[in-house]
């Protein structure tokens, strides 16, 4: 079932005033009256469609993440250059940024409050997305190391997102320009010939950098602003 058929759009219109309000007051701050009063539909209404707040988040990230998914592999899943396709994905991201910047943010902040299948749910899309821009990323620089080509796939999706904190329309670059600069920035740095630095000496590892290595692949992406 394609994605836009999953959401009727009564519950659309739900989920776009629900996002509104937990990007501006938090999720765990607004009460199931304040979503009424903000959506406009009885508490008993909103039942109808989720059986608890948590529900509404995942419905809300599952919208707004799925339809990023969904637009970056229909516009660049099928490009087979890899600098093209890197160029698609940033244009991709930083357009869906524009039109669903409370929607991304509500990700960014809130994502941690799923739990169960709805975690795993989420946690799957974000972790689709990471893996077709890291498998961009080492198509167009094959000798990167693992650690270079993590480092690499989650700053390129740091920068990405961190544009929600700074981007002012109309005082910044248009989105499609700064996606431009974005790629050429990446692309300048990692198609060279470059020698990767050598490996530091094995040390013991301190206790923030192990309680960063429990981190998952999507955990890493969303524990920062952004996303």
């Amino acid at each position: 079932m394609e994605r836009k058929k999953k959401y009727d759009e009564k519950l659309l219109r739900i989920l776009d005033s629900a996002c509104r309000l937990f990007a501006k007051k938090g999720y765990h701050q607004a009460s199931i009256r304040d979503i009424a009063a903000e959506t406009g539909v009885s508490p008993a209404g909103l039942y109808y469609y989720f059986k608890s707040k948590e529900e509404l988040l995942f419905l809300i990230l599952d919208a707004r993440l799925g339809s990023l998914l969904d637009r970056v592999q229909a516009e660049a899943g099928d490009i087979e250059d890899p600098a093209t396709r890197l160029k698609t994905i940033v244009a991709c991201h930083l357009a869906h940024l524009q039109k669903h910047q409370e929607g991304m943010r509500v990700l960014a902040q809130e994502w941690e409050a799923l739990s169960g299948s709805f975690d795993l749910q989420i946690r799957g899309l974000m972790r689709e997305y990471v893996e077709l821009v890291s498998r961009t990323l080492e198509e167009l620089s094959p000798q990167m190391s693992e650690k270079d080509l993590r480092a690499t796939t989650f700053g390129l999706l740091g920068m990405l997102n961190w544009v929600d904190q700074w981007h002012r329309p109309g005082k910044d670059l248009p989105l499609e320009i700064l996606a431009v600069r974005y790629s050429e920035i990446l692309l300048g740095g990692i198609m060279t010939d470059a020698p990767a630095p050598p490996s530091p000496e094995k040390a013991e590892e301190s206790e923030p950098a192990k309680a960063w290595a429990k981190k998952d692949a999507a955990s890493s992406i969303l524990s920062g602003p952004g996303f």
